[in-house]
Parts: structure tokens; sequence; C-alpha cells
């Protein structure tokens, strides 16, 4: 057996495009979502992690994993219970799943998208949000999963080598995430203001979130968020319309493709119907649902 154990090796890896991975559409940050709003239809989404004082396991992963949810997380504060366990609040862009199968950027099988596309996929097969002291792991588990076709022969470029990052593009996007995460803590954190302990502007109330933490994450209108940043002076009131409006042209894409199910169908209608509202047009309402939804 050799002295060098297969973990301690350099691992190699290249993407061959097989679009497997893009089974489903990203989830990103939201200047990321201002900027898609031309392609995918947005929820936003926020998320509640509960990290213990004490590392469990390898204690280089719990710290850069506490280290990388103080970074991204919108706000942190300690649970109220005697377990010692710190609440992360997070808050970001879903994309809605309109039943393709697919990311709805993948077309014939390629990214259409590509020289946009979020941060999210530009760190495949490394996560930014994991720690490095897990991406051994992480391209494993990436590199097994049925149906990839992942390049890792010896053709294939060394990406992790005695357990760090090694691909410069990986650790450039890591770095640019962490970035993006300083520059979109303003907003969050003025939408994380607004969750009070009962619901409020169409928002969560905190109480909620934290209910439902353990099943899962909530969703609300990304209407929300544009508002909450016109607000706030993160961008303008017309850039929010326009944004309305972007979404409002995907939302009515979505709807015409015949893989749309009936309960994103709901969705999305119910969706357009608001978005509407906010763009001033009440008048068109009605006729909007009964033409989209086909209601009488």
């Amino acid at each position: 057996m050799s002295a060098v154990s297969e973990q301690a090796r350099p691992m190699r890896f290249a993407c061959t495009q097989c679009g497997a991975c893009c089974n489903r559409s990203p989830e990103m940050a939201l200047s990321e979502a201002a900027a898609l709003a031309d392609v995918f239809v947005f929820r936003l989404m926020f998320r509640l992690y509960r990290w213990p004082r004490r590392p469990a396991g390898p204690a280089n992963a719990h710290y850069e994993t506490k280290r990388l949810l103080t970074a991204f997380a919108a706000r942190n504060y300690q649970a109220k219970r005697a377990s010692g366990e710190t609440n992360y609040l997070m808050i970001s862009a879903l994309t809605v799943d309109t039943g393709g199968g697919a990311c709805a950027a993948l077309k014939n099988g390629r990214c259409s998208i590509y020289e946009r596309r979020p941060l999210a996929c530009r760190t495949v097969p490394f996560h930014y949000s994991r720690p490095e002291a897990l991406a051994e792991s992480d391209l494993t588990a990436f590199v097994s999963t049925p149906g990839f076709g992942c390049d890792t022969g010896p053709g294939a470029p060394i990406v992790v080598e005695a357990g760090q990052i090694v691909d410069d593009e990986a650790r450039r996007t890591r770095r640019e995430a962490l970035d993006l995460a300083g520059r979109d803590r303003h907003w969050e954190a003025a939408i994380a203001r607004r969750l009070k302990p009962s619901s409020e502007c169409g928002l969560p109330g905190l109480r909620e979130i934290e209910a439902n933490a353990a099943v899962g994450a909530m969703t609300t209108s990304m209407a929300v968020a544009w508002q909450i940043a016109a607000e706030t002076g993160v961008m303008d009131a017309e850039t929010g319309r326009s944004l309305l409006r972007a979404q409002l042209r995907v939302i009515d894409r979505e709807l015409a493709a015949a893989a749309c199910p009936p309960g994103a169908r709901e969705t999305l209608c119910e969706m357009r119907a608001e978005y509407q509202a906010r763009l001033g047009n009440p008048g068109l309402l009605a006729a909007v649902a009964q033409a989209a939804c086909g209601t009488s």
C-alpha cells in the first residue's frame, strides 16, 4: 500500500459541459438577482443556520465555517436557549422552479448566460460558502454523483493539493463572493431590520423564520427586496420598476412554456398580478389573470 493516502494526493477536475449539475436554477446574492432579472424568476429567501459554539468535528472546518457564516449572514445573534448556538440569518434570491428539470438558463445542453453566470456556478465544484478545509470531501462527493460526467483523469488540471484549493479561478471567485457579500450587506441588513416578530410589508416575521428553520427556508415576493433597495438608496425607484418589468417578461416566457406545471403556473400567475399592481396598472389585473391562468 502506498504511504500516500488517496486524500493526500493532488485531486484533478475539469468540467466536460455535460450539463448534469445544471439540474436546477441557482440560488444567488441579491445584487446578482438584480443583474439577472431578465433570465430567472426570483423569490426572496430567508434561511436560518444554527451553529454550535464548540466544534463537533475538525476544529479547522468548524471555525472556517463560522467565519464564512458570519461573512455571508445578514444578521447573527445568540439563540434564545441554553445550547450556546448562534443563529445566522441568510437572505438571498431563489429562482422559481418552473418544472423544466434543469436550470432555466440551460439551452440545448449548454449554459446560455455563461459569461454572466452567478458565483455559485463559477465556483463549481467548490461552493464559495463551503470551507476550504472540506474541499477534498466536497470534490469527491461532487464527481461521484450519478450521471455527472466530470473529468478527473490525469489530463485534468490539479484543483486541490495538500488540502487546499489551488485552482486560480476558484480562489479568485471565492474572494469575489466575499466582496459581493460586503457590498450587499447594507441591503440585506435593511431587510433584516424589518423582520419584526409579526409580519410586516409582505415579509415573514423573525419568529416565523426561526420556527421553520428545522423544516427549511421561507420565501416571499422579490418585489419587497426591490422596494426596500429603493427606499434605502441601494437603487433608485426607476431601477426597481425596471426590474419588475424584466421579471414580468420572464414570467410571460415561463407561462408560455409547455413544461410549466400547474403548481408553478399558479405561483407565476400570482406573481404576475402582484407585479402589475405594483407597477400601477391595476386595471390590467383581471385581464392578465384570465389570459395567463385560464380563469374566468
